[in-house]
């Protein structure tokens, strides 16, 4: 049942990352490993490693260097960018449900016709990311990256400038802004699986998992504020505005970090994957070369192969398939809750956009605390694991309970979230004083550290293709995302807040079988992948020699 592009990366990526224990001294001088690498480069004619002897720009373990020569400064760099970045997307999915009654006035169209352009937002920001991160898997983090913030620009501005007369270029700037948003947190995850070793990509994917969590919660908030003060228009020249300022910093400092392109960040990257810095170095360092005579070796790139089909492919993987069906399962259960409060709100409280959108702070508050604390805990267990069997998943994929380890707060994470959102549904629906539904909306948001359970352990998973497996998962969990969206309102209308929430909690729990399955069967499964990967490879191995003696 293994997927032919899963099996490929396995093998490379378990030698990739072996070596991540391995203190940074080199064993042969005792200095570190910095100033080892900074004589190397001393040495070279232009100012970068020898590759000659390189056959793929994937580095190997036989040099005892870390897994990235980023320091954890410019990682925290790294992920802040990345992070900073990736909040467009779940922000704009509902920045405006605040002013929708708003933009029912403007264009003229039913409320439902406005909330369909919430859906097609929801739809296309599940399948679009499949494609943009398969491509960030093949031709590198930084390029993709500003293509799709400069798609999203542009469509933010194509919106604050759209005719009230035009509703279909209200959906086709829609359509655009999700093309070009939403991609940007598969590239993040990619790039976080880059430059990170396992028993610390807990911490980085905790932070980055505040743009998920925190975007929902935020954007009914700007929303209303903005609505409510400088009309619906401003909402999107906002959103335009604060691309440009993650954009700039973006071209000008963002490096790449794709590990088939720059190994552990020593390799020079291909120029389009260049900095401008690094771009002018490289010119700088080639001129100097010029004038001493030296012969300038053009370095080759080698691409992995543009696999478009790369997201679908990873649904034929069993503990895929079923964790990230589980996981939306109550993904769509929190969406519900978001874009069904505020119309609470609204009808049963009177309130006006701005106390709306500050009603959301809590679930903020609540699932910015959830991630971080998440992720740092499953690092804490990871180094526990590894040191009782002496080694981390890959080194000993028999004896390391990765299942185990990563799973053990999803019963408290999720159980916390069905009974707030519950909570919250039977307060509303008994016009409880309003302060009771916006404190347990903090509960809500403290349910939600099953997004980040669930993207660490697809990554631990498939290590080499990052951003394919967060596209993954944000294809199946926006999908449900927006079919919660578009019946939770007929639910409201026919059974009220409280009972539309016991039933979506209830499918949820119908799907508890689901991670059981993937705990008891996950290790066979995965040293499966193991055991084919290698005997691919040897299969490979052994048609080169006989194509050589030939």
């Amino acid at each position: 049942m293994s997927a032919a592009p899963a099996d490929e990366v396995a093998l490379k990526t378990i030698a990739d990352e072996q070596h991540d224990g391995v203190q940074p001294v080199d064993a042969n001088q005792n200095e570190p490993v910095e100033e080892n690498e900074s004589k190397a480069l001393e040495e070279t004619k232009n100012g970068f490693p020898d590759l000659r002897a390189t056959k793929t720009n994937v580095t190997t373990v036989s040099t005892g260097r870390p897994y990235s020569i980023f320091t954890s400064k410019q990682k925290w760099f790294i992920v802040a960018l990345a992070a900073s970045a990736g909040i467009f997307s779940p922000i704009s999915s509902n920045i405006y449900v605040p002013a929708i009654p708003t933009l029912v006035d403007a264009f003229g169209v039913s409320s439902e016709k406005i909330n369909l352009t919430v859906t097609i937002y929801l739809v296309f920001q599940a399948l679009t990311p499949a494609i943009w991160g398969s491509a960030a898997d093949a031709y590198g983090r930084r390029p993709i990256y500003i293509i799709c913030l400069l798609i999203y620009l542009l469509s933010c501005v194509g919106t604050a400038l759209c005719p009230t007369s035009d509703y279909w270029l209200l959906m086709l700037m829609r359509i655009l802004q999700a093309t070009g948003g939403s991609s940007v947190i598969a590239i993040g995850t990619g790039v976080i699986a880059d430059i990170s070793i396992p028993q610390e990509r807990g911490k980085y994917i905790g932070i980055f998992n505040l743009q998920a969590t925190l975007g929902p919660a935020l954007g009914p908030l700007l929303g209303g504020i903005f609505a409510f003060t400088l009309g619906w228009r401003s909402i999107f020249w906002f959103l335009a505005i604060a691309c440009g300022v993650v954009l700039v910093p973006m071209i000008c400092f963002q490096p790449e970090t794709l590990r088939s392109l720059v190994g552990d960040g020593s390799i020079p990257p291909p120029l389009l994957n260049c900095t401008p810095a690094a771009l002018l170095r490289r010119r700088r360092d080639n001129q100097a070369s010029k004038d001493r005579g030296e012969e300038i070796q053009e370095l080759q790139t080698v691409h992995r192969k543009f696999k478009p089909w790369a997201s679908f492919v990873l649904l034929l993987e069993p503990e895929i398939i079923l964790l990230f069906l589980w996981a939306s399962l109550y993904y769509a259960l929190w969406y519900a809750i978001l874009t069904l409060f505020s119309t609470l709100l609204r009808d049963r409280y009177h309130v006006n956009e701005i106390i709306i959108g500050l009603a959301y702070i809590p679930n903020g508050v609540g699932s910015g605390v959830c991630s971080l604390f998440v992720g740092r805990f499953m690092d804490k267990l990871y180094r526990k694991e590894k040191q009782r069997v002496g080694g981390d998943h890959r080194a000993k994929p028999e004896e390391f309970r990765l299942e185990r380890v990563r799973f053990s707060v999803l019963p408290f994470t999720v159980g916390l979230l069905l009974v707030s959102c519950i909570a919250v549904g039977w307060s509303m629906q008994a016009n409880a004083p309003i302060a009771v539904p916006i404190v347990l909306n903090l509960f809500v948001g403290l349910g939600t550290g099953f997004l980040t359970t669930v993207t660490i352990y697809s990554i631990d998973l498939f290590p080499g293709q990052g951003g394919a497996v967060t596209a993954t998962f944000n294809l199946v969990r926006c999908l449900f995302g927006a079919a919660s969206v578009s019946v939770i309102q007929l639910m409201n209308t026919a059974m009220g807040a409280g009972w539309s929430f016991v039933v979506l909690s209830g499918v949820c729990i119908l799907g508890t079988p689901m991670p059981l399955v993937v705990l008891k069967y996950g290790p066979k499964w995965r040293l499966n992948r193991i055991r084919k990967a290698k005997e691919k490879a040897e299969r490979k191995r052994r048609e080169l020699e006989q194509t050589q003696q030939v």
